[in-house]
């Protein structure tokens, strides 16, 4: 059993419950980040790949200067982006995005489309808005959870990559 990301799911859950929501269901572990935002769950992943991010990086600082948070914190801010505007989005819109996804998966797309999708550009958009207007509070979060994230790391003997 790994150690310490009931820690990480602490800090991410009180994040936002303290600072964004309290109408939020649950924060848990997985393999990526990803969300069901109709029920507001999210999943976080501290054992995912830095490369597997390197696309929604990538597309993320082209549209800011802020380049002091990590990777983690901007994924987890994305996927609760996807939560806080999911109820923007109509049923027209939500079908046409996962369709879109559905031929990205398939390659008949080419994959930097997923980052115009309505969907994903809402998710970043409202993240990117979150960081612009507390930035101090996103960087203390940040500092927190990556103090958390390394120290998971260190107690369960993964080696950290790069």
């Amino acid at each position: 059993m790994l150690v310490g990301y009931d820690k990480i799911l602490e800090l991410c859950t009180a994040f936002i419950e303290d600072n964004i929501t309290s109408d939020f269901e649950n924060v848990n572990l997985g393999l990526d980040f990803f969300c069901y935002p109709n029920t507001k769950e999210i999943f976080i992943s501290v054992l995912a790949p830095a490369t597997a991010l390197d696309g929604f990086m990538e597309n993320l600082l082209n549209r800011t200067d802020i380049n002091d948070i990590s990777t983690f914190t901007w994924s987890f801010l994305h996927e609760v982006g996807h939560c806080m505007t999911w109820s923007y989005l109509n049923e027209r819109t939500i079908n046409h995005c996962r369709n879109i996804k559905r031929k990205i998966d398939r390659g008949s797309i080419e994959p930097t489309v997923y980052y115009t999708l309505a969907d994903e550009k809402m998710a970043t958009d409202w993240a990117l808005n979150f960081v612009k207007k507390n930035h101090r509070l996103v960087q203390r979060f940040d500092v927190n959870i990556m103090t958390e994230i390394t120290n998971f790391y260190l107690k369960n003997e993964i080696e950290l990559e790069g």
